[in-house]
């Protein structure tokens, strides 16, 4: 339906809107839309509903810079497996003739760039635009995965023993002895924070996500359950099932992180453990600068990465001779093999296995208060 001021009018819109939903797949007609207009739709108007904003961001992106530009001229009717590789060969070779030059990209991006599209095309079947996904006739980019570069857990021990910032020490420690997630670190509540037979555990529900690209709470799905705590910084769940569990501590851990909720002195209304020095929320960039800073001061290089610990912990849980189901639970996979080929990084220290847990593997020196810094505050 549409309105003008004149009959004439009205029926120019009303073509003008037809001709819109003809573009973008909303009615049916004779030709299936360009992939590029439907790409628009489908993120606006099918996933952008259901998706966190963090991964919008990421499909929003890849859609943009890397499948649009390749193939998104073409009918959606008329994908082919050559559009396919045509897409890979856009990402993966780059274009020195381009202004600027448009630099090579790896086979994981190009891998990525796929299941988006293969994501897009399932839902463009669901909607009824086309009958078939064209990427079922594809072969997806063979992705070449190169191994994260970790700490041994020795090194990780150092870094630990030099620190002397008491909420960067415990930081540390929740990184390597827990394997938890960057996230779910800075967005520690105390409230996480049980006593289940008679251990102290944390209970991850949690996980600290700023959403630069949200203006407010409407824009966040309201069935992500998402907690605002100031700024553009959410409290949201973690994404599965089983990322929701339960993680015992160490005991000398457990004591050092009551000894730190006790006398820090730093209070929030958010419930939150660790905070900056006025209250407000930690982030990935306040967290990466002291992580250089803990690692220069051990003379390590900079190149590593805070989520590389949870590699060091996956491999350490390895050494140990923890089962698979163990080693699941606590790294908060929904697949062992995620944990085995993501995470575990075999080397020769798995010919003697440790039996002493993963604190005794980093040969953590017990924490003294009064060389802890509780007054530093996050650089």
């Amino acid at each position: 339906m549409a309105r003008g001021r004149t009959k004439a009018i009205a029926l120019k819109r009303l073509k003008d809107k037809k001709l819109e939903y003809e573009r973008s797949g909303r009615m049916p007609s004779q030709t299936t839309p360009y992939l590029k207009d439907w790409l628009d739709r489908w993120l606006d108007e099918i996933v952008k509903p259901r998706l966190r904003p963090s991964t919008l961001a990421t499909y929003r992106s890849t859609v943009e810079a890397l499948i649009k530009p390749a193939i998104g001229g073409v009918r959606l009717g008329r994908l082919e497996p050559k559009h396919f590789r045509l897409m890979e060969e856009y990402i993966t070779k780059g274009d020195d003739t381009c202004d600027p030059p448009r630099k090579p990209r790896s086979s994981a991006t190009a891998g990525s760039a796929w299941r988006t599209l293969h994501k897009a095309l399932d839902d463009a079947v669901k909607e009824g635009i086309i009958e078939s996904n064209p990427s079922d006739r594809a072969e997806a980019p063979r992705v070449v995965y190169t191994e994260r570069k970790i700490l041994t857990p020795v090194q990780a021990g150092q870094l630990i023993n030099a620190e002397n910032d008491v909420m960067w020490h415990l930081m540390w420690r929740l990184a390597y002895e827990t394997g938890m997630r960057q996230g779910e670190r800075l967005g520690l509540t105390n409230s996480e924070i049980q006593l289940i037979d008679n251990a102290v555990c944390i209970v991850v529900e949690w996980q600290l996500k700023v959403y630069n690209n949200v203006k407010g709470v409407r824009d966040i799905p309201s069935s992500l359950g998402a907690r605002h705590v100031t700024g553009k910084a959410y409290l949201v769940p973690p994404k599965t099932n089983a990322g929701r569990r339960v993680i015992p501590l160490p005991e000398s851990l457990a004591v050092e992180l009551g000894r730190y909720i006790k006398g820090t002195g730093r209070t929030n209304s958010d419930d939150l453990v660790f905070v900056q020095a006025d209250g407000t929320p930690l982030n990935r960039m306040i967290e990466t600068r002291a992580w250089k800073k803990a690692l220069n001061r051990v003379g390590l290089p900079d190149d590593y990465v805070p989520h590389s610990a949870r590699h060091t912990a996956a491999t350490a849980m390895a050494q140990l001779g923890m089962s698979d189901k163990v080693r699941e639970s606590i790294m908060g996979h929904s697949d062992i093999s995620v944990t085995n080929r993501v995470y575990t990084h075999v080397g020769t220290a798995d010919a003697s296995k440790a039996i002493n847990g993963v604190e005794t593997l980093l040969a953590l020196e017990p924490a003294n208060p009064r060389v802890l810094d509780r007054s530093a505050t996050p650089a």
